[in-house]
């Protein structure tokens, strides 16, 4: 459901100041009795338009509120969709990542709750994947006591109000999925810890790393690596199979 009107305003300002503990109230598609409304937050862009996923028909126009960076739009129906973002100096089509549902299984969270998950590695971190047939990257980390939990990157600025995570009040795990990232992005998470001090973390999980001094994690690609020796393998076996002194 959509924020009731009196705390509108309150929500607003919490994603603004970087403290808004539930952006999918805020953000995403809501329905609203026979309506649906979409916001979206694109703070700089200069237009927001919603297409049909499936043939790139275009479906509306998002309007800005105000100053805030918050674009909305109201529609009678909504298939999948994506956003062609224009900014002043390049377009961006990308999906929503507050269009998607729930990530982590109950089952994961479950063990994990209870210290029994023994594939961790494949749950949270930065995870390559599909989620409804879309490529992108599915985050999720621990922090039970954090009060705003963000992936900020080279991909939105490193603007922690950018990209807000879910919260699992199961187990205290974030969890967002952002479309049509790539390996080899670099990433952290940007915490508001319970005494409200902002803090930048690299991913306890992140199988990748860019070289110091930098401390960014990196989608890892998980492809298996292609050699191309073959050749020279070829070759070496044919240097040592020679009866040559050595």
């Amino acid at each position: 459901m959509a924020p009731a009107a009196a705390t509108l305003p309150s929500a607003i300002d919490a994603l603004l100041r970087g403290t808004l503990a539930n952006p999918f109230a805020l953000l995403g598609p809501h329905r609203d009795g026979e309506h649906i409304i979409l916001r979206s937050f694109q703070p700089g862009a200069v237009s927001v338009t919603v297409h049909a996923r499936r043939d790139g028909a275009a479906l509306l126009e998002l309007q800005p509120l105000a100053d805030t960076g918050l674009w909305e739009g109201r529609l009678d129906a909504l298939p999948p969709y994506r956003l062609r973002i224009v900014w002043p100096d390049a377009v961006q089509d990308c999906e929503d990542p507050y269009s998607f549902g729930l990530l982590l299984g109950e089952l994961d969270l479950h063990l994990f709750a209870e210290g029994r998950h023994r594939e961790l590695g494949r749950c949270l971190g930065a995870q390559a994947m599909r989620v409804d047939d879309v490529a992108g990257v599915r985050f999720a980390v621990w922090a039970p006591h954090a009060r705003r939990v963000s992936v900020i990157g080279d991909f939105n600025g490193w603007d922690g109000r950018r990209h807000p995570m879910r919260r699992r009040l199961e187990g205290g795990v974030w969890e967002l999925f952002i479309p049509r990232l790539a390996a080899g992005t670099r990433y952290q998470f940007e915490l508001l810890d319970a005494n409200g001090a902002l803090r930048r973390k690299a991913d306890p999980y992140a199988l990748q790393a860019e070289p110091a001094p930098g401390t960014a994690s990196l989608v890892a690609d998980l492809n298996p690596f292609e050699w191309t020796d073959a050749g020279w393998l070829v070759e070496r076996a044919q240097r040592q199979a020679a009866d040559v002194p050595i």
